[in-house]
Parts: C-alpha cells; structure tokens; sequence
C-alpha cells in the first residue's frame, strides 16, 4: 500500500487527474461489462424461457381439453376384433412402439418410452373417433426431447 501512496505523489497533478478519469471509466465499464449486462441478458432468456414454457402449457391444456371433449362424447363401438390388435394395428400406422401391454378384460393397459406427442394425439384421437374405443385415462411425463412425451399409462376400453 506505501508503494502505491508512494507512486501516486510521485505523478504530476495532471497525470494524476489522467490516472483518476481512466480509473473511473474502467469501473463503470467492469460494472456495465461485468454485472449488469450479464444480469440484463439473463433477465431476457429468463422470460423467452417462460413464455415458451407457456405457450407449450396452454397447448397441452387445448389438447387435453379435447381428449377430454372425445372421452365425454363416448364414441360408438365401430371396429371388432381383439382390442390389442387394435391397439397394435393402429399404433403400427402411427409409427409408435408399444413397450408394455396390459390386457385386463374389456381393457388394455398401454405404456411407451419417448414418442412424438403430435402422433400420440393422433393415435388417440383414432382410437376414440374411428376405432370406437373409451380413453379411460392417461399419464404422460415430459421427455428430455422437445416435442416428446413418455408414455407412463394410458387405459383403453372397448
């Protein structure tokens, strides 16, 4: 600390003027640079973050609202045959791989690993409307991949 005191009387009053208006500027631009420009940017992502979260929110709810609009409507029993068949077929013209099947009775018991969501409404929506099968519930969990959702239960009944 004597060696900085020591160097700052050593300069001349003009040149300690110079020292004291860079000194300055470089602490106003470490803070600007350095705290709030990060702050500012994460602030930013922070609510496009959000707002896509959202948006992804308010679709899901449309889409379970519809489910649900399809489970109340109770479809008409349209196709015969074996309801995993069925099930099987119709996952097949989807693209979706059934990982587990739980026949019980008049019901079935599905569960998949990571498929695309737009195709697993789809195959539902099939299954209800031309199939003519009840969507008694369905349990989805999120997927690391957007756009993805796993399969944690979905019971079928004809």
């Amino acid at each position: 600390m004597n060696n900085l005191r020591t160097w700052w009387q050593g300069l001349a009053l003009r040149e300690q003027q110079l020292v004291g208006f860079c000194a300055a500027i470089l602490i106003i631009g470490i803070m600007y640079w350095g705290i709030w420009t990060p702050i500012s940017n994460a602030q930013i992502e922070a609510e496009r973050s959000h707002n896509a979260a959202q948006q992804t929110l308010n679709y899901v709810k449309q889409t379970a609202n519809k489910i649900a609009g399809l489970k109340q409507a109770g479809a008409q029993e349209k196709v015969r045959g074996s309801l995993s068949s069925i099930v099987n077929q119709t996952a097949g013209q989807y693209q979706l791989e059934i990982t587990r099947m739980q026949p019980q009775g008049d019901k079935i018991q599905l569960w998949m690993d990571d498929v695309p969501f737009d195709a697993l409404l789809g195959y539902l929506h099939d299954l209800v409307e031309q199939k003519g099968l009840t969507l008694d519930s369905v349990d989805l969990a999120e997927s690391d991949v957007t756009g993805f959702v796993k399969v944690r239960r979905i019971q079928l009944s004809q």
